[in-house]
């Protein structure tokens, strides 16, 4: 119920929007212990992002039973292997983890570097900075609050208006690449501004391709939405003008690569691999949502993304 693919799909794009600001993790908070060490303000992040995905997927498959008894017929909550009962007691609990998570964050930035030293039995702690400013102190707590409350508004409203449940799903998928950059420019350089050439690239491919993939899974659920009294774009369009719609989208992120090249200083080393990936990549999704089997064309949606992100990993 919690999605745990997703789950490390997000951390890996956490990770990777890191990675393309040019800090590999968060230095906030690192364990040392002899020779080896351990730095947990990325585990942190990543266990809100994990907590956040696990209660809205819990709390959406409570609110989609009925649908799902027609389009994901093997899900716990349809076969009685979870009640509802304590599926809601899980998504609560997960909701409340995410904010711990974001408080935490948020009490470890104000305090800084922090440095532990275990020794056999002696515990050193060096706090070498505070940080000023409330705001900017607890932003990784109004973060997770402002996700938690946007999950909570698609579950129960915006999932229900053809698109715009589409294009919210899309920006949730991008909330990793923002939350790097948030921290990024708040307290991980003092010139932020020369080093995001390759995260909004990243932004823009991953909401694109995530709206394009959210076409073809309603796609995929047209019988079982109808079913449940669930207007999306295909029953309200038309399947064919849903698909040619996502095609459109998938194919306009196609020829906007060269974009990150040309304008964004991009090295050219990006245009050859994507050229090898994304293309037959991408054609391979037209194919299939051409044949209508949408959740192959999901499935090469995503790795398709990831492609992506790896190609401008790679050309930095």
């Amino acid at each position: 119920m919690t999605r745990p693919v997703n789950i490390v799909i997000a951390v890996i794009t956490l990770l990777i929007g890191y990675e393309l600001l040019g800090a590999s993790y968060p230095y906030f908070v690192m364990v040392s212990y002899g020779e080896s060490e351990f730095r947990l303000g990325w585990v942190v992040q990543a266990l809100g992002f994990a907590f956040a995905i696990g209660f809205a997927n819990i709390q959406n498959d409570i609110l989609d039973l009925e649908s799902d008894k027609m389009n994901r017929p093997e899900r716990p909550l349809v076969t009685g292997k979870v009640s509802v009962k304590a599926a809601r007691r899980a998504w609560i609990a997960m909701l409340a983890l995410m904010l711990f998570c974001g408080l935490l964050n948020a009490i470890l930035q104000n305090l800084g570097t922090i440095v532990i030293q275990i020794d056999k039995l002696n515990v050193v702690y060096n706090s070498d900075k505070v940080l000023n400013g409330f705001v900017a102190a607890i932003s990784p707590l109004w973060f997770f609050v402002l996700l938690g409350a946007l999950l909570i508004a698609y579950n129960r409203w915006l999932k229900h208006i053809p698109l715009i449940k589409n294009m919210t799903v899309a920006i949730l998928c991008t909330t990793p690449l923002f939350f790097a950059l948030l921290y990024f420019y708040s307290f991980l350089h003092p010139f932020p501004e020369n080093f995001v050439s390759g995260i909004f690239p990243a932004i823009g491919f991953a909401f694109l391709l995530t709206l394009a993939r959210e076409i073809y899974k309603d796609l995929e659920d047209e019988t079982g939405d109808l079913k449940a009294g669930i207007m999306t774009f295909p029953l309200i369009a038309g399947a064919a003008t849903a698909r040619r719609l996502a095609g459109a989208i998938v194919f306009f992120t196609w020829i906007s690569l060269p974009i990150p090249v040309f304008f964004l200083g991009m090295q050219p080393l990006f245009l050859y691999i994507t050229a090898i990936t994304l293309t037959p990549c991408f054609a391979y999704v037209l194919y299939q949502a051409h044949k209508k089997n949408y959740r192959r064309a999901q499935t090469a949606v995503k790795i398709g993304m990831f492609l992506g992100l790896i190609a401008l990993l790679a050309s930095l």
